[in-house]
């Protein structure tokens, strides 16, 4: 089997899990990804890969347009780059699959050449698009007007983190064929790397990725400044990259020895380091446009990696990712009085707190991505084989766009 790639981000944790998957799907098949000039994944993929840098690098990510920091000619450049995308017919793959979101760039040029008319094509998404009338969150908002604009592109396999996205997808495509549930498989090449690792600290809590609203950062300051007046020495590091809110800074301002600051894309080699240090990692997320959306995170893969207790909102897919695991602890989204009471409860209880790192550590092994690449064979070959079988006008899944005037996008 020749599988094709298209990684459509240059930076974040999409390039990541593209990497990861191509590593792990290349033990079983031909593999080439077709991707931008750098991203940061490019010393994840293995020898065993073949990657194409076919596209120019953009800073259109989340961070880049919260904080403004972007290059419009540049990202202008990059988007057109994406016509490259006919260079996979030069690899005359037995099926195409985009990991990244489809992106509207991606999803033009797929089908100006027509590619999803002459390969089976899968997508995976990583969050359910929101409806364009969102206003909590304007940016997807603008990407999903983009796609409604642009003619629709057949998906003969869309996959997803969760039952919950699942779900979702099914009510606004009328079916839920075509759709499969696979996880999001644990990003433990971090661990691979020579970092300086450093001693765990008892009331450390650690934030990891980017950051912006829909990540709860505040709430989570808030928390902390409760959980000081019980745990004296608590200390949240935060390590990524994005703005931080007025809110969150007035918080820091007024308790900077509480908090240490990491405000900027953390490498690689180094994300070990942030790690090893914490007692606890927080992933205060909260709900942006709907239940089901949220299927899993990339901070949470890292932390089963690590082996480290979480705790976490009960937003989309981290109840069962966390909560029933017994990897960690859940409460409800945007409340920092039950976040606080948490965090002091699990960092006071160093027992039950081994017992979650032991469940965070089994969690990783169950989300291999020798599991994950495994699953994602089995779905290649159902979707090659109905292209052939039905032909492309009746194989693809029904596109999320052409419901737009119905379901409200």
């Amino acid at each position: 089997m020749k599988v094709a790639y298209v990684l459509s981000q240059n930076k974040g944790g999409l390039p990541h899990y593209a990497a990861e998957l191509a590593n792990a799907v290349a033990a079983h098949a031909e593999v080439v990804v077709f991707k931008p000039a750098e991203t940061t994944a490019d010393d994840v993929f293995s020898d065993d890969v073949e990657t194409v840098d076919a596209f120019g690098n953009m800073n259109i990510s989340i961070p880049d347009m919260y904080t403004l920091n972007f290059d419009v000619a540049n990202n202008v450049r990059a988007l057109f780059s994406y016509r490259n995308l006919d260079r996979v017919r030069a690899f005359d793959p037995d099926i195409v699959h985009d990991p990244t979101d489809f992106f509207p760039q991606v999803k033009f040029f797929t089908k100006y050449h027509r590619l999803d008319a002459q390969y089976p094509f899968v997508v995976t998404y990583h969050e359910v698009p929101p409806p364009v009338t969102s206003l909590s969150n304007p940016l997807g908002a603008v990407e999903e007007l983009l796609n409604v604009a642009i003619p629709d592109a057949d998906r003969d396999q869309i996959v997803v983190h969760s039952e919950q996205q699942r779900t979702a997808f099914a009510d606004r495509l009328g079916r839920s064929a075509g759709i499969e549930v696979i996880p999001h498989g644990v990003y433990d090449f971090f661990t691979d790397h020579d970092y300086r690792h450093r001693p765990e600290e008892a009331h450390t809590l650690l934030f990891f990725g980017n950051i912006f609203p829909g990540k709860g950062l505040d709430v989570l300051a808030e928390a902390v400044r409760l959980v000081r007046r019980e745990i004296t020495d608590v200390t949240l590091l935060i390590a990524g990259d994005g703005r931080l809110s007025a809110e969150t800074k007035r918080i820091i301002d007024s308790a900077d020895d509480h908090f240490e600051v990491h405000n900027y894309f953390i490498p690689n080699e180094t994300v070990g380091e942030f790690f090893s240090r914490a007692a606890l990692v927080a992933l205060p997320y909260r709900e942006a446009h709907g239940d089901g959306m949220k299927g899993h995170s990339g901070a949470l893969s890292t932390a089963h990696a690590f082996g480290k207790p979480v705790v976490t909102t009960s937003i989309g897919d981290f109840p069962a990712q966390v909560g029933e695991t017994g990897s960690g602890a859940v409460v409800p989204p945007d409340d920092p009085a039950a976040l606080a009471d948490a965090i002091v409860e699990l960092l006071e209880d160093d027992e039950r707190r081994a017992e979650m790192a032991e469940n965070s550590t089994q969690q990783a092994e169950r989300l291999s991505w020798e599991n994950i690449a495994e699953r994602h064979i089995g779905v290649y070959e159902a979707a090659i084989e109905a292209f052939h079988a039905e032909g492309p006008s009746d194989s693809g899944v029904q596109s999320l766009d052409a419901r737009s005037s119905s379901d409200g996008r």
